[in-house]
């Protein structure tokens, strides 16, 4: 019997295709923006955290193979109904910023701010974190957010005359609050930082975490591009540093980018600031326009799903072994049902 890695490419997708015609409408493969063309090829469906989330939970397919990272594939279970299966090619595609913030420290946090302001807060997590973060924000009636609807869920909590505790991504945080004008009433956190929580104007509590992907874009960057061409628009992701997207034209998520971006006039020149594949994808659909990254900059845990992780997991699925797949405790998946649940119902 041949390995898989003795398969050439051409090998691996054509197996690929097979299995994806057999399994039919059994299968669902939801693929992130961020993923390489290898995999975006063999896509049911592509979206950004928001869309994929809808679409996962909505499908009528049995076997779901989410090409992303770890907690898109941990949404995912968390929304399907119990005889699905859930699956990630790579289940060591996880996330750098997720990591900034674990439950055990986060509670600790939320503890001092019942403390200090009882029942002022509600917690609020990125799509970006562990499931039992999201459990979390469930159980303390919080919510989930993604970069597209984070301004919504901000200003829907503060009508409500209630403060945001916010976690982990502190430059989406920052720039959020910017765009509801609400000046510096905001503090950064984590485990080992609290001091300001006790000062009255901190109606934001913002945790302090960052995504690596967006963290490599500069202010001299864009400065760069000014200098070398007047006319082109740039756009970046409200992960990146406030002084960054202070300097750009316009901020959003990956699918107002796209949207911007595929919607502009023929000749519109683009520079991107966000992870590299999309950029690139969106340059070779575009190509009546002049679109480049603000520097090239790979999420590699996206990069970790390749074909052939693709196609062991589908050839596993085939032989009827789930083994693999996606498993939640009972308790952190209904909490964080809750939490995602209000977020779609928000949104």
């Amino acid at each position: 019997m041949i390995e898989i890695g003795e398969l050439s490419d051409i090998q691996v997708d054509k197996r690929i295709w097979d299995i994806k015609r057999k399994l039919s409408d059994e299968l669902f493969i939801p693929v992130h923006h961020y993923q390489r063309d290898e995999i975006v090829q063999f896509a049911d469906y592509t979206g950004d955290s928001l869309e994929l989330s809808r679409v996962s939970a909505g499908t009528q397919a049995r076997y779901i193979v989410f090409c992303g990272v770890y907690f898109m594939a941990e949404i995912a279970r968390i929304l399907v109904s119990d005889d699905k299966f859930v699956f990630i090619p790579n289940p060591s595609a996880g996330c750098p910023l997720a990591d900034f913030a674990f439950s055990k420290d986060v509670e600790y946090v939320w503890e001092l701010l019942q403390d200090i302001h009882p029942r002022q807060y509600i917690p609020v997590t990125y799509a970006n974190s562990h499931a039992d973060v999201k459990a979390f924000c469930g159980r303390n009636g919080g919510v989930v957010c993604t970069s597209s609807n984070v301004q919504r869920i901000f200003k829907w909590i503060l009508e409500q005359n209630k403060q945001v505790f916010f976690m982990p991504d502190k430059n989406l945080g920052i720039n959020t609050v910017a765009a509801l004008g609400m000046g510096n009433e905001y503090c950064i956190v984590d485990r080992y930082e609290q001091d300001n929580l006790h000062l009255q104007d901190c109606r934001i509590v913002i945790w302090k975490g960052f995504c690596i992907v967006h963290k490599r874009f500069t202010v001299e960057q864009v400065q760069l591009w000014r200098e070398k061409d007047r006319d082109v628009k740039i756009i970046v992701h409200p992960e990146c540093d406030p002084e960054l997207v202070d300097a750009s034209d316009y901020s959003g998520s990956t699918s107002r980018i796209k949207t911007m971006v595929e919607q502009s006039p023929s000749g519109s020149k683009w520079v991107i600031g966000t992870e590299y594949n999309l950029v690139n994808r969106l340059k070779q659909s575009n190509r009546d326009k002049f679109i480049e990254p603000l520097a090239k900059s790979v999420c590699v845990n996206m990069s970790k799903n390749t074909r052939r992780d693709l196609l062991e997991t589908l050839l596993q699925i085939e032989q009827g072994d789930y083994s693999q797949q996606i498993v939640l405790p009972e308790d952190v998946r209904e909490d964080a049902k809750r939490a995602i649940s209000l977020m779609l119902e928000v949104s």
